[in-house]
């Protein structure tokens, strides 16, 4: 997701003659905090920030006050109690067309493998998820929550399967909110002997420069990652020239199909 992201940022900052400075904050408040703090003291022009994801809900009224001193783009995650410009994905459809996707290959137990619960892009993809079961009659759901984390997701999965298996709880199909989980769950299930796709499916989120590189290739919902990192540089430079700006701009997923997914036959 951020690789091609900075790229965009990059491109487009390089042709209008700024330079750009790139933290990662590891979804850690404590270092998010500090960068900020750093970027704001730098004078920086202007930030484009991707909040931790622990923080939407409650951000520290100190780092709010700075964020209000400076020219600011959020990509992905909102902060409530702030206006400021944001470049998102329409989460909700992007999951809605996953699951969907699923349900019309026969699946109907699909597990969700959710990212930070707290987000708002976790939050919109579990609803696309729910709605597109609700729509399809299916009551049968099950989450496990990997914090959008690659390493996460598959302890998750090698703790918890061996007791699903053993109960009529064991999904055909996992969603996971994003391609880093899903590849965390093919390292679990391989390990696990548990073949994809044959005997599960899975469906990931971003499309991720290497999601077709996996065993087996990844079926996933792809983001225009390089577009929103160019929208969120342009929209930034409107904002430092005090140019009119839309406050929301929100682009739309794509269905990646390869071959992580398969027909189940009951």
């Amino acid at each position: 997701f951020f690789s091609n992201l900075v790229r965009g940022v990059q491109d487009v900052c390089e042709k209008n003659g700024y330079s750009v400075l790139v933290v990662n904050s590891d979804d850690s408040q404590e270092k998010e905090g500090r960068y900020l703090k750093l970027l704001y003291s730098r004078r920086v022009d202007g930030v484009i920030l991707t909040v931790a994801g622990y923080r939407e809900e409650e951000f520290p009224e100190e780092e709010l006050s700075l964020l209000k001193k400076m020219n600011i783009v959020l990509i992905d995650r909102e902060i409530n109690g702030m206006t400021t410009p944001i470049v998102k994905v329409n989460n909700f459809a992007g999951a809605y067309s996953a699951v969907k996707y699923l349900l019309t290959m026969g699946h109907k137990k699909i597990m969700y493998l959710a990212g930070i619960k707290e987000t708002k892009t976790n939050q919109e993809r579990e609803k696309g998820y729910l709605a597109a079961l609700k729509k399809a009659h299916i009551n049968w759901k099950k989450e496990l929550v990997a914090d959008f984390r690659l390493d996460t997701a598959y302890q998750k999965i090698i703790h918890h399967w061996p007791q699903l298996k053993n109960s009529d709880e064991l999904p055909t199909a996992l969603f996971a909110a994003n391609d880093l989980m899903a590849i965390g769950a093919l390292k679990a299930f391989a390990q696990l002997k548990i073949r994809v796709p044959e005997d599960i499916s899975i469906i990931g989120f971003d499309n991720i420069p290497f999601s077709d590189c996996t065993y087996s290739p990844l079926t996933t919902i792809a983001q225009p990652t390089y577009q929103m990192g160019q929208k969120a540089v342009e929209t930034l430079l409107k904002l430092i020239d005090k140019k009119k700006i839309k406050k929301s701009v929100e682009f739309e997923t794509e269905l990646i199909e390869r071959d992580s997914v398969s027909r189940w036959e009951v």
